[in-house]
């Protein structure tokens, strides 16, 4: 079953759940808001940075899936938006997933083809002015991306810019910013600095000319097919020659598929995803570090450790003793 509502609604009961501010007793300065409980349980957190930019965190869950029915109005902001968990589809109707992450602001059109999918649903988004994206971008001596300079510029048109998928890279920013170990002053510079790695990210996405032929639907699902195969192989992965093989495509277009589909080599998320791994098996505190270096492919310690440094610029025992103690 599907419930339908409209967002004024939605704002309406939104604003009955939260008669009162509700203050964290632990970040003060954010803002939280229950999710109406007519529709589902979970809350909003919002996190003001610096003037002009805003991260918003959704968790909630919906027993049952969610039309929304809108009727075409402005956002003068521009959302960088994360999918962590859920599905649906998009304002145009386009389906949406768990590890996609899109560009949206301007016009919204009136739609009622927006729909929320039942179950988990977590995302973050990031929310920019666009004077302050445009200063952000030219204090670095960049010129705007094209596909933003209209955005940028107040055009009142919808856009939905080139949705990708959630790199390793971008995984990684967005598990520091949800489970950020900082407070005051210092967990607002840290998760400035998250927000804009996320946002260079992004940009990357978008500034990237597309002048190598786009993969067929069949190429793609023997990429995901690769990536399933590294992801079960993670001490001992196949050459780049049997990965290709294995899932029937040559190598170029292995290569090829890797940095167009998760925006690295494959390699590269091999490595990412060790990292990763790593980095929760530390956090567990259940295992030694000999141990965690072999299941994630590394017969040398110091190796591992080294590795680990280079990526996190903190070394595993010490990263392991400095969460523990939080």
């Amino acid at each position: 079953m599907t419930i339908n509502i409209t967002v004024y609604d939605f704002w309406d009961l939104r604003k009955a759940a939260n008669p009162e501010p509700i203050i964290d007793s632990i970040h003060q300065e954010d803002y939280l808001c229950r999710y109406p409980q007519e529709l589902g349980s979970g809350y909003y957190r919002w996190i003001p940075l610096r003037e002009g930019i805003l991260i918003e965190i959704l968790e909630t869950y919906l027993p049952q899936s969610i039309r929304w029915i809108t009727h075409a109005h402005h956002q003068n902001s521009l959302e960088f938006g994360f999918i962590l968990a859920g599905a649906g589809q998009d304002y145009a109707g386009q389906p949406t997933k768990s590890g996609e992450d899109y560009i949206f602001g301007g016009v919204y059109p009136q739609s009622n083809n927006n729909v929320d999918g039942a179950g988990n649903l977590s995302w973050v988004s990031l929310i920019i002015k666009p004077e302050t994206l445009r200063t952000l971008i030219e204090s670095y001596g960049e010129p705007l991306p094209q596909d933003l300079e209209k955005a940028i510029a107040g055009v009142p048109e919808y856009f939905n810019l080139r949705p990708s998928l959630i790199t390793p890279a971008k995984q990684i920013a967005l598990q520091q910013i949800v489970h950020c170990p900082y407070q005051g002053l210092t967990r607002k510079m840290y998760l400035e600095s998250k927000a804009l790695e996320l946002v260079s990210l992004k940009l990357a996405d978008q500034v990237a000319a597309p002048t190598e032929k786009l993969l067929r639907l069949q190429e793609i699902d023997r990429i995901h097919h690769a990536r399933d195969i590294l992801l079960r192989n993670i001490g001992n992965p196949p050459s780049l020659i049997d990965l290709a093989r294995q899932v029937g495509i040559n190598e170029y277009t292995l290569k090829r598929g890797f940095r167009q589909i998760f925006g690295t080599t494959v390699f590269g998320f091999l490595h990412s995803y060790r990292m990763e791994q790593a980095r929760q098996l530390l956090l567990s505190g259940q295992m030694k570090i000999e141990q965690i270096a072999q299941i994630v492919g590394y017969a040398n310690r110091s190796r591992f450790a080294a590795a680990f440094k280079k990526k996190y610029g903190i070394n595993p025992k010490a990263y392991q003793m400095q969460e523990l103690d939080l």
